[in-house]
This record gives structure tokens, sequence and C-alpha cells, in this order.
């Protein structure tokens, strides 16, 4: 008879993609799972198109900007936050799942919060080197903390398990030119992959747009995920060498084929670099909570395993003179790529689902 686990978590593909891979290893072990995400998170289309059995709240997380809109949805959070944890509460009646789990973003921590009222053991997976909220309020009431780093274990209470991120186990190393050769590009020629995380990154979006001469002067190509909000602007840019995408599927090939990556400094993406040896410039989102996103790469950077690069730094032209430093000698991206492997978890995924089962016999 399987056991129904509950996995709470989304908003961003850093919080979604470890959700599903836990998710995905537990149905392999003869587990029923039940997602739990939010209607306004990336998830919502995910399950639908992957047919995943999940349910939906009506929470969106505290908005940082200042806007009219933010104000109003700031101030629905308490409402959405009540109706949100009733909602988690008529699932686990309905369900009676065995565990819950949380991967973070602001759908996660109702239905934990909703297993301790219920006394069903929580455990959350921590992919970032600070602590989120939901990790910090709660780390003394879960059954096990598993970390993507091992500094974050010094910051807890509770009992926590260093595993490294899980990353999707169908992501694998090819080779480079036969990948380039896949994609369109010239085997021969330097390929940059320019990574935004899920949602793309407008500001480092719009800098490579308005930059982009750099690239075709030096006989660069670059394979540019942006985002569906950026899409409409970044497709207006015409050239045999670059190709323009709101979103990769097929993260395997793209990340095999890339000679440099550009990509902000969430932790899953740090965890699939790490497992894929790319040399990796990061550009940390600076509204990024507790400022992990930096605090992730300037760790990585001190080992030498990455370059950092502040997002206001970007005018003062230190992205175009890191990529010409690493270009003008093959042992710099080496360099990188060596450092930055010896952060790869390659058994996160059985690691946590070992223990996750352990928890409930």
């Amino acid at each position: 008879m399987s056991k129904t686990i509950f996995i709470s978590g989304g908003g961003t593909g850093g919080h979604l993609f470890p959700a599903i891979a836990i998710g995905t290893e537990l149905a392999n072990n003869n587990c029923s799972i039940i997602y739990i995400g939010s209607k306004h998170g990336i998830e919502k289309k995910y399950f639908k198109e992957n047919s995943l059995k999940y349910y939906l709240l009506n929470i969106k997380g505290i908005q940082r900007h200042l806007s009219a809109r933010s104000i109003f949805t700031n101030f629905l959070l308490p409402l959405r936050f009540i109706i949100s944890y009733i909602h988690s509460i008529f699932l686990i009646m309905k369900y009676k799942p065995k565990a819950i789990i949380g991967t973070g973003g602001y759908a996660s921590g109702l239905p934990l919060l909703a297993g301790i009222l219920f006394k069903i053991p929580i455990m959350i997976q921590e992919q970032n080197s600070i602590p989120g909220l939901i990790t910090r309020k709660l780390n003394n009431k879960t059954k096990n903390i598993f970390l993507g780093f091992k500094e974050t274990g010094k910051m807890l209470k509770g009992k926590s398990l260093y595993t490294g991120n899980p990353i999707m186990t169908n992501l694998k190393n090819y080779n480079k030119s036969k990948c380039k050769e896949k994609l369109g590009f010239d085997t021969t020629k330097k390929l940059i992959l320019i990574l935004g995380g899920s949602q793309g990154a407008r500001a480092i979006n719009n800098y490579i747009y308005d930059k982009i001469n750099f690239f075709t002067n030096n006989k660069l190509q670059i394979y540019w995920q942006c985002g569906f909000n950026d899409i409409k602007k970044i497709r207006k840019i015409k050239h045999r060498s670059i190709k323009i995408t709101p979103f990769i599927n097929d993260m395997s090939t793209a990340y095999s084929s890339a000679d440099i990556v550009i990509s902000r400094s969430g932790a899953i993406s740090i965890s699939e670099l790490s497992f894929m040896k790319k040399a990796t410039i990061f550009i940390p989102l600076p509204s990024a909570a507790d400022n992990h996103q930096e605090i992730n790469s300037m760790y990585l950077e001190e080992k030498k395993a990455c370059i950092s690069l502040k997002q206001k730094n970007l005018v003062k032209g230190i992205l175009e003179k890191k990529i010409s430093q690493l270009l003008s000698d093959k042992k710099n991206i080496e360099r990188l790529e060596k450092n930055i492997y010896q952060f790869s978890s390659k058994n996160s995924t059985k690691l946590i689902v070992d223990k996750i089962l352990e928890g409930i016999k």
C-alpha cells in the first residue's frame, strides 16, 4: 500500500524543481505524491502540463517593491494566509499524509504549519546558504532539514543534514561540439549561455541587449534564455550566431554546449552548474531575500569556483572584461570548471528520499 506524502513549494523554478526531483524519487519508492503550490507561481503551468496530482493555494509572497499594486497585494496577505491555511487543513484531513515536505517559496509554509497542528512529520529542503524565513521559523519543529550548503546548519537549532541540493535526474553531460551542432551553432566558435532563472532577469537582459555588439564583434555565439516577459524586445535582435528563447526545456543540451555561462546565483542554478562542470559568471539578484544570491556566489568565488559580479557594476563594463579574460586562455575556463565541480552533489536526491522514508516508517 502506497504512502501519501505532500510536497509543498514553488513560486520560482528554484523551489519547484527540487520538489519535483524529490517527488519523482519518492514515487519510484511506492509513495503517492500530492504537490501543493500557489495559483500565482510557475508551478500552476508545470503541474498541469506534466499531469501531476496537485492543489494550488491562493497565496502570494510579500511584495518588496513600492507600488499601488504591491501595497494592495500585501494588504490582502493576512486574508490569503488564513484561507490557504484552512485549505491546507482540509487537504490533510482528506488525504492523511504520512509526511509533509517543504521546498521553499510562499506556498510551502502553510501546509507545513497545518502539518504541525496534526502532529504529522514535517521536513524542509533548504537550498540556500542563508536559510529562508520558513526554515528559520519552523526549524525547531521539523523532523529534518536537508541543507544545500554545509554552513547553513550553523544558523539553525533544529536537526539538519547536509545533502546538497536535489537536481533533476534527467540532467546529463554530453559532448560539447555535438550539442552546439544540435542547436545549430558553429562548433569552432565559443558559445555563451545566458540564463536568468525560470522567469528571466530583466537587468541582465537589458544590459546584454544594449551591449550586443561586444559579442558579435568578438565572434561570440549566444544561447539566450530571456524569460517570457522580455521575449518581445529581445527577439528584435537578428543575428545568425544568436539564438533567443523564453524558456529552455532541454537543459542538458544547453549546459553541455556552453563554454561560459552567465546566470543568476540561485541555489539550484549553482547545483546544476556544479554538476555540469561549467565556468560561470554569476550576477546575483540584488533583491533576493536576505541577499542570499550574493552570499551564495561570493562563497563560491572565495573558493575560486566562479566569478561573482554585482548587478550594479554591469555599467562599469566589468562583464565584458571578465569574458575576455576567461577566453584569453583556456586554462582560465578549465580552472573554474574544475573548482565548481567540487560542489557537485550527485546523490542529493537519494540521500533526501532515504531520510524521508526512514522518518515515516
